[in-house]
């Protein structure tokens, strides 16, 4: 196996793109594919219980993550070693399945309902675990590594989950054996390429403490965020149920295609904004923002004239349901779909500016508003409540990212 996904030395480059692309279009529409599945098999209570959990999976999953993967990536210099970041990771995957069990400790969900949560906490845990793997492999410029992971873990988990949801038709059951899946899948796709147990001597806590301190911001930051991300979805299930939930997920799923191809047209530039930013080229550097938001925003109209006229039918065949009387609410969400995609471009140039501690104030803003706002918009107007929500914590993150980039610009005009 090991042998198998290294491969040869030729066409790294090539193969880095190719499989992360792969890996990438295969994770983003897992979650579109599998509630899909389970509103076909089991009812659309059970895709909207499936939808929530693993919303609560996702969530949790910034813990397992705890920020570290940015830092990580970019310790070229080895400053620490592969050892120290993966006793960390351990810890923070323990961290995030503790949480889990508090969160559902409270909540006062019935057992079904409690047992599909922590399996899909345990499933996007597996996900965290193979991240600080995933990570390493790019650091030493193997990211087709990473890629063949990430497509072939998340392959197995839903042929896994969609097979015995068929047979069955126990989401629990379905569940469960998706968190095996992707644990077998830890272990064959990355483990079995670096090792596991030579990396777990006597850990050094000094510096395990370091990587925590350097990184505590940056989780906190993507915990909210994660949060902000599903306000929405949260409100309605504790307000209108898991068949709510399965309708305002259908309507959801065209923003995660928006940012899959933002992403695509990001990344590519990237490389040629930091040179003109650290070459002082601050106008070539502002044109290239400019035209990245003309995409953005052209793809912005023909995603909206695409959810008008074929949303409704496209959505209800693929999820099983009828969303013809939320074809309104589709539309504000796809709006702020197209905005979460401009604050992504404005995060990374913030990140080009190394002005990332500031991230932290915008999210924990927009976190106290949606945590105080989204449930009454949805008590007032129920998903198309939920919709507008998402909408106005979207154009308050572009607004605030927006407002920063152009004051951190106009700082380093006047510097010149």
């Amino acid at each position: 196996m090991r042998k198998w996904l290294i491969g040869s030395d030729r066409n790294i480059s090539r193969r880095n793109i190719i499989w992360n692309m792969l890996g990438s279009t295969v994770y983003a529409f897992a979650t579109l594919f599998l509630t899909a599945v389970t509103g076909h098999l089991a009812g659309e209570a059970a895709g909207g219980r499936f939808s929530f959990a693993f919303s609560v999976g996702q969530l949790l999953l910034s813990v397992s993550y705890f920020g570290v993967r940015p830092y990580h990536q970019t310790d070229v210099a080895v400053r620490y070693s592969f050892r120290e970041y993966l006793h960390v990771r351990i810890a923070t995957c323990v961290l995030s399945l503790v949480s889990g069990l508090c969160y559902i400790g409270i909540s006062g969900f019935t057992p079904g309902k409690g047992a599909v949560v922590f399996l899909m906490v345990l499933f996007k845990v597996a996900d965290g675990f193979a991240d600080v793997y995933e990570v390493e492999f790019q650091r030493r410029n193997r990211l087709y590594l990473a890629g063949k992971s990430n497509f072939f873990r998340t392959l197995l988990s839903m042929a896994v989950y969609v097979a015995v949801l068929a047979l069955t038709r126990n989401l629990v059951l379905a569940c469960l054996t998706a968190a095996a899946a992707a644990i077998a899948g830890v272990i064959l796709f990355d483990i079995s390429v670096e090792g596991f147990f030579p990396y777990l001597g006597r850990p050094d806590w000094e510096k395990g403490k370091a990587i925590v301190r350097e990184c505590v911001l940056i989780c906190a930051a993507s915990f909210m965020e994660s949060y902000i991300l599903n306000a929405s979805k949260y409100a309605i299930e504790a307000g209108m149920g898991d068949a709510a939930v399965y309708s305002y997920t259908a309507i959801f799923q065209p923003t995660m295609v928006i940012n899959l191809v933002a992403g695509y047209i990001i990344r590519p530039f990237l490389t040629g904004m930091v040179i003109k930013w650290e070459r002082r080229r601050r106008r070539a550097f502002a044109a290239e923002v400019g035209k990245i938001m003309a995409v953005i925003a052209a793809l912005t109209v023909a995603a909206l004239a695409l959810g008008y006229y074929l949303g409704v039918p496209v959505l209800g065949m693929i999820c099983g349901t009828d969303v013809t009387p939320y074809r309104g609410a589709l539309l504000v969400v796809v709006g702020g779909g197209s905005l979460y995609a401009c604050v992504t471009l404005l995060y990374y140039v913030l990140m080009i500016f190394r002005r990332q501690k500031f991230l932290f104030a915008i999210y924990g803003l927009v976190f106290v508003v949606s945590w105080l706002l989204t449930p009454w918009f949805v008590g007032k107007m129920g998903i198309m409540g939920g919709a507008v929500a998402y909408f106005l914590l979207m154009a308050m993150m572009f607004l605030l990212f927006a407002g920063y980039v152009a004051l951190c610009f106009a700082s380093e005009k006047n510097k010149k």
